[in-house]
């Protein structure tokens, strides 16, 4: 465990993951370090946010070299929460295909409230990136009524069932509003469909604010994204660009919107910053932490995607 005594600006919780990658059939030996939470970490690293920590469950057997990569990538603080396994799936890549999962490596063990220090509270912003749903209802209540900072939650709706099987889950599993207040959630287009079965973007976001959060943030990946406050939408496009790996899209989003946040952008021009985020992501089939953000060229290109931003 690496950890400082201050006061964070962001704190990032959710388990990394080791994935066994197959690429045109050929299977990589090495074991690939991905997941949303260090997606969300790396994207605020690069972006030049040095006061964040990452929390995640590590297994004994993973943590050397996890703290290795953590080391290598800029990721500036860590806390581990000790698990039985380290997260991880089996995924086949193909040229010009989605990436598919195919098995499960690890399964990363719930984090409890106790498995957080009570000084990460005290942040300013919280961000809830899980991998199979180790942040779960209890969690996120706790955390919501516990602490003042502003959180944000990307919902990645994957789990495992008894066989060790991967299923996606469309009841999402967190507190109502009636109980604790999320502030911004930030599902991917797909995940906002599998949470209001609306297929109209525009509805969904409706749905959520009125059931699960103050804010809505759907990431439209190579189409920009879609705020909703509760009272207006702002419709954030995105630019003609060539669009790479879209798997962790949702995520480098969540991290490009709560750097703007951070530092005082309103939440339509975050978004923008997000999306533009997205437009650097690294092409398919290569390392998902092998990309790497030059903030002038996000910030440019954010600022165009800004210029654009319709309200409605």
């Amino acid at each position: 465990r690496k950890v400082l005594l201050l006061m964070y600006d962001l704190v990032v919780i959710g388990s990394p993951s080791y994935d066994r990658i197959t690429y045109n059939s050929v299977r990589r030996t090495e074991l690939a370090l991905s997941g949303p939470a260090i997606t969300a970490a790396l994207t605020t690293s690069q972006l030049g946010s040095e006061n964040m920590v990452l929390v995640g469950p590590i297994s004994s057997d993973f943590e050397t070299k996890l703290v290795g990569e953590y080391d290598r990538l800029g990721i500036p603080e860590y806390f581990a929460v000790k698990s039985p396994e380290t997260g991880g799936f089996e995924i086949d890549c193909e040229d010009d295909k989605d990436p598919i999962i195919t098995g499960i490596v690890g399964i990363p063990k719930s984090i409890g409230i106790r498995d957080i220090p009570d000084e990460f509270l005290s942040s300013k912003f919280i961000a809830l990136c899980p991998l199979l749903q180790e942040v779960n209802a209890e969690l996120v209540e706790w955390l919501c009524n516990s602490s003042d900072a502003l959180i944000l939650l990307d919902p990645q709706l994957r789990t495992v069932d008894d066989d060790r099987k991967l299923t996606v889950i469309s009841d999402l599993q967190v507190a109502s509003k009636t109980r604790s207040f999320i502030d911004y959630i930030i599902p991917s287009e797909h995940e906002a469909f599998l949470i209001t079965r609306e297929s109209d973007p525009f509805v969904a976001a409706e749905i959520i604010v009125d059931s699960i959060a103050d804010n809505c943030v759907i990431a439209l990946d190579s189409r920009g994204s879609l705020l909703f406050d509760g009272n207006k939408f702002s419709i954030i496009p995105s630019q003609s660009v060539e669009i790479c790996d879209l798997t962790d899209a949702s995520s480098a989003f969540l991290g490009g919107f709560a750097f703007g946040l951070l530092n005082d952008y309103i939440p339509s021009s975050s978004a923008a910053l997000g999306t533009s985020v997205v437009t650097f992501m690294p092409p398919k089939g290569s390392n998902r932490t092998d990309f790497h953000l030059n903030p002038s060229e996000v910030l440019e290109r954010a600022n165009t995607i800004a210029l654009d931003i319709e309200t409605r």
